[in-house]
């Protein structure tokens, strides 16, 4: 059991274990959309305007992430520093996400009023709402959590000197624009206090999470309690 929790929370499994919510949240995108409007998560769009302006084509965009996430696998493999693979740990790892993402929801409600992490106001078919909540657990934890929290961290080192302050400024300040993200854009949210608090704590939470158990399990917990609350 303790090969299964210091495996699960690799680089390397990690990676592996995002592809499929990349794929997903693609193929559910390009189904669901139609010649005149498409729903797409905000992290999303804001990582893909980034690549946009080294003239990566929108179309090209998404191989480009496909193909940069399986070219850092044979890195690390080479590198010698990935584990053994085992096809058990990926089913143990949606299951432990699955278990995350039912507490997550009791904690939360007890805390405050239950409210959607990904989509703000929008409310879609079945399917746009499950690509938007792939979205929302593969590229908000990845902007917030693996870029954003440790850009944070990186810079205010130099400024607050100490680790322990440093690190809790980053968590305050990554969950805190982690929640206020839900408020920008054409599907934002209204702001309330309520709402605002709730995702303020769920991005917390995700980190604590993200410390712990790394990304994979993290994106996956967010993406399916996005999804137990909007099916």
């Amino acid at each position: 059991m303790s090969d299964y929790f210091r495996n699960s929370s690799t680089t390397y499994y990690s990676l592996i274990a995002s592809l499929p919510l990349l794929l997903g949240y693609e193929i559910l995108v390009t189904l669901t959309q139609s010649p005149f409007w498409g729903v797409r998560n905000a992290a999303d769009v804001w990582i893909r305007t980034f690549m946009m302006a080294f003239d990566i084509r929108p179309q090209y965009i998404f191989f480009v992430m496909i193909l940069g996430v399986i070219g850092i696998i044979p890195i690390i493999k080479i590198k010698g520093s990935a584990p053994p693979l085992n096809g058990s740990i990926f089913l143990f790892m949606f299951l432990e996400a699955l278990a995350y993402s039912m507490v997550l929801g009791i904690v939360l409600h007890f805390m405050v009023r239950v409210v959607l992490l990904a989509a703000g106001g929008f409310s879609g078919t079945a399917l746009q709402n499950i690509a938007l909540s792939l979205g929302a657990g593969l590229f908000e934890e990845f902007f917030f959590r693996v870029l954003l929290l440790n850009i944070l961290f990186w810079g205010l080192r130099f400024i607050l000197r100490t680790t322990i302050l440093t690190g809790i400024v980053a968590i305050l300040s990554a969950s805190l624009l982690f929640s206020l993200s839900h408020y920008i854009g054409n599907m934002a949210d209204t702001f309330q206090w309520y709402s605002f608090l709730f995702r303020w704590m769920a991005g917390l939470l995700f980190t604590l999470l993200y410390f712990f158990r790394g990304f994979a399990i993290t994106a996956y917990t967010h993406a399916l309690y996005d999804i137990q609350v909007l099916l």
